[in-house]
């Protein structure tokens, strides 16, 4: 028996040993490209220094990196833009997504299966097939190039959020609601004061899928309000002046650094906050 759990531990040595070289790999995979696009954003020219690192560190191609300017979006506006986007775009859809979710999840009415389905039906439907009937809604109703056309983009009730708060709200008791509705709390009260409170580990957690996507999204900004630039859609712009010559070729990358930084930094901060509220949020559910 000993000679068997020898064994047995010898063999869970090796399987975590081959576990740990594969995600090494892959880490390695993802930190690389991060890594070598920091590094080259402080060198003169990366044509003559592909992989080696810069001779001279030039902090100055960050300074100059954001005084950069295409097509009449400066780099801090682009940031603006994202901020923005982020702030009013992620309120929308938790706002939407949570509200649909409860009705469909906690109240019976004639049309609650149809609208359960219809979500899942949006979601397969390709986006592709709707944007040429939706640009020109857009250009008619004079929401094109706007913030406030973007918004509506966001207050989106169905989707992939929708269905994971759907998931959370069926789980949750209605033992609370109804013992404040015997004591004359309105339908509105109960979601604001009793059901939200409950649900707030799931609802940060999709406001963090959420605003990471927002920030990252460069469709939906590059099509329906291209003047309003992200940073993301920024970066697309400056690709394509350096192609003109106009733009040196490490700037992008600081760019690309500073893109990340936000995000990263609302994660170091919140870190621990968010897995708690992620682990709350799945004891309860």
């Amino acid at each position: 028996m000993t000679k068997n759990i020898q064994a047995r531990s010898k063999g869970e040595r090796i399987l975590f040993g081959v576990c740990f070289a594969l995600f090494s790999l892959y880490a390695l995979t993802l930190i690389f490209p991060f890594a070598w696009c920091f590094i080259s954003s402080f060198k003169k020219s990366i044509v003559s220094n592909l992989w080696g690192l810069p001779k001279v560190w030039r902090w100055q191609n960050w300074s100059e990196a954001l005084s950069i300017t295409v097509k009449t979006v400066s780099v801090p506006g682009m940031f603006f833009n994202s901020m923005v986007f982020v702030a009013v775009g992620t309120v929308l859809s938790i706002a939407s997504c949570s509200l649909t979710a409860y009705t469909i999840s906690k109240y019976r009415f004639k049309c609650r299966s149809f609208l359960y389905v219809l979500a899942l039906v949006i979601m397969m439907v390709p986006t592709m097939g709707s944007l040429a009937s939706t640009y020109r809604m857009y250009v008619r109703l004079g929401l094109y190039n706007t913030y406030f056309g973007i918004f509506v983009m966001y207050l989106n009730g169905f989707g992939g959020y929708f269905l994971f708060l759907y998931g959370f709200f069926v789980s949750l008791p209605w033992t609370y609601a109804e013992a404040a509705m015997v004591d004359g709390a309105s339908h509105l009260r109960v979601f604001l004061q009793i059901m939200l409170p409950i649900a707030m580990p799931a609802l940060g957690a999709v406001g963090i899928l959420c605003a990471i996507g927002i920030w990252n999204d460069y469709f939906t900004v590059y099509l329906f309000a291209p003047q309003k630039a992200t940073i993301a859609v920024g970066l697309n712009y400056v690709q394509n002046a350096i192609s003109g010559g106009s733009i040196k070729y490490p700037h992008p990358f600081a760019l690309i650094i500073l893109s990340t930084l936000p995000i990263l930094a609302i994660f170091i901060v919140f870190q621990k906050t968010i897995m708690d509220r992620m682990a709350l949020g799945g004891i309860k559910g």
